[in-house]
């Protein structure tokens, strides 16, 4: 069989969560002629709800990553395994370090950020996540005896690497959390009293005051106070790459691409964003992994009619979403506005729906799209833009016994049968 032709190329700049649900759903549902291609800085992409758990031992580096390599070939896209270091716009092309550029049709970018911290000697940013584990393996195998560790940011991401690091380090390091606005401000005050009594069981120390900077081996207060630390690991807001704004994006004060409801950019048509590095004009959320989970699927949509030139669908994320942060000691709390829940249950529902969301990307397998399909199932019914395709032209009957019909067309019909009858008519078994 001849091999369709490439009628746009879709670069995916980064394997952040939202890129990973794109492929993900491009392997799932191949579009004709639209050819993929992943830039990843590393060949595994952490998943960062599972960064806690792998640092207090409790996943392996296989449960909490996902393979870029796997998922690349599950749905036919090329992998490219470099870091980008510009975007020339005009030309449509992709700089990377250390080799050739990547021209694209349309762009999508998803390269999460870093902390926003000063320049010191003593500072580890906690993103991006693969660097960031690597540095924490250094600083671990060389830790000097007494050893003081602060942790840079009171939300949750700086309270549970806090509660983290000190069931990692019982014994070999005191752990600091330095939490300007007190530890989870955003929460429900439940969640902060159950929080702080978490840390105070961990012997984890919190100072209520912002960090400004670090000279050396200390991190200086913003009251005027100096502590000092080994090292300190910065969990506060993100700020994005300096080269996003630097090739002429639209961006906002911390450097994250300016993008519609669409996630389309502001000033660039055929460039997409999603993630951390990501601001949503009319729609800001917290930048953490689960607003980019929820990117993935409107994402992918968009990225679909955009090549095929159709009008795109604005994503209308939720206000509030659960949050569910562990305590490092088979506990968690989950919170939603005042709801709490907090022990070993909120724990088990954590794992649970971490380990599901890997599941779905670390079981693919590469599909052969011209070959036929060997069962019956939801994967081998026609595609629903095909299937649409071919109604498009049926008359629509109106009739009073059609209850559901062809003018709001699914998987089945609903007629209204003569009185101690019943009929079901569906179109759920067309095979591919």
């Amino acid at each position: 069989m001849l091999a369709r032709a490439v009628t746009a190329d879709l670069v995916l700049l980064g394997a952040g969560h939202a890129h990973v649900e794109v492929l993900r759903r491009h392997a799932m549902r191949p579009a004709p002629g639209l050819r993929f291609t992943l830039i990843a800085r590393e060949p595994h992409t952490p998943y960062s709800g599972m960064l806690p758990g792998l640092i207090r031992g409790e996943y392996t580096f296989d449960d909490a990553h996902i393979d870029c390599a796997r998922l690349a070939a599950a749905a036919g896209a090329r992998l490219i395994l470099a870091e980008a270091e510009g975007l020339d716009l005009a030309a449509g092309r992709v700089g990377l370090r250390a080799r050739p550029g990547i021209a694209y049709d349309l762009l999508s970018i998803d390269v999460g950020g870093t902390p926003a911290m000063p320049a010191g000697a003593a500072d580890v940013p906690v993103k991006p996540i693969g660097a960031f584990l690597a540095r924490l393996a250094a600083l671990e195998a060389d830790l000097p005896r007494g050893a003081r560790l602060a942790v840079v940011g009171g939300g949750a991401g700086g309270t549970e690497l806090a509660l983290a690091l000190a069931h990692r380090l019982r014994g070999r390091a005191a752990i600091v959390l330095v939490a300007a606005n007190g530890v989870l401000p955003a929460a429900a005050p439940r969640a902060r009293r159950i929080a702080l009594a978490a840390l105070a069981a961990a012997d984890v120390e919190v100072i209520g005051t912002a960090a400004t900077g670090t000279a050396g081996e200390q991190v200086t207060l913003a009251d005027g106070r100096s502590i000092a630390v080994t090292a300190a690991l910065w969990a506060t807001g993100v700020a994005a790459p300096p080269w996003l704004a630097a090739s002429g994006l639209a961006c906002d004060g911390q450097g994250c691409v300016r993008v519609a409801p669409t996630l389309r950019s502001v000033s660039h048509p055929a460039v997409f964003a999603a993630g951390d590095c990501a601001s949503v004009e009319g729609a800001p959320r917290p930048k953490s992994g689960v607003w980019a989970v929820r990117a993935g699927a409107p994402l992918a949509a968009n990225l679909r009619r955009a090549a095929a030139g159709q009008r795109l669908r604005p994503w209308r994320p939720q206000r509030a979403a659960l949050a569910i942060m562990g305590l490092g000691d088979g506990r968690a709390i989950a919170w939603r506005g005042r709801f709490t829940l907090n022990g070993h249950l909120a724990m088990r529902w954590k794992n649970a729906i971490d380990r599901r969301w890997m599941a779905m990307y670390q079981r693919l397998a590469p599909m052969d799209a011209a070959a036929p399909m060997r069962c019956g199932g939801c994967g081998a019914k026609v595609g629903a833009m095909a299937l649409a395709e071919a109604l498009h032209g049926l008359p629509v009957v109106q009739r009073p016994d059609i209850l559901l019909g062809l003018e709001a067309p699914d998987d089945a019909a609903l007629v209204q049968p003569p009185p101690g009858m019943a009929v079901a008519q569906s179109a759920d078994h067309f095979r591919a």
